[in-house]
């Protein structure tokens, strides 16, 4: 595996930040073909952090984030998927499905925020790119 660093989108003007403020933030690991019982699996990566700064949502910096990592995994990288766990019960499924991403996956409750806030963790991928 390689870690492949952080994508980072910085207000450049057109209303989405404050000059040099961080509105975006991505980052992930990829992985080669791994073998095993003679199968070789596709170049993956596995997205984590990928965040926007909370008051600038809506905004469409999270789509156009989550564009760039996607480029970047094809164009540099030559990867064919990525993955992602996202959070259940805040809207990040239906924001991932409008840009590709399909459920591949659900663990019930194993995200704990607070007592009786349990929430699940979605498995998510896209491919192709």
């Amino acid at each position: 595996m390689r870690a492949w660093g952080t994508a980072r989108l910085r207000g450049a003007g057109g209303g989405w930040a404050d000059a040099g403020r961080v509105v975006g933030h991505g980052a992930g690991r990829a992985s080669g073909p791994v073998t095993g019982a003679g199968r070789r699996a596709a170049p993956l990566a596995r997205c984590h952090h990928v965040q926007t700064h909370p008051e600038l949502r809506g905004r469409g910096i999270g789509g156009a984030l989550m564009g760039y990592v996607r480029q970047v995994a094809r164009e540099e990288l030559g990867l064919e998927q990525l993955h992602l766990a996202a959070r259940g019960g805040a809207g990040l499924e239906e924001f991932y499905g409008r840009l590709g991403w399909r459920e591949s996956g659900r663990r019930p409750g194993v995200l704990r925020f607070g007592p009786g806030d349990d929430r699940d963790e979605v498995l998510m991928h896209l491919a192709p790119l």
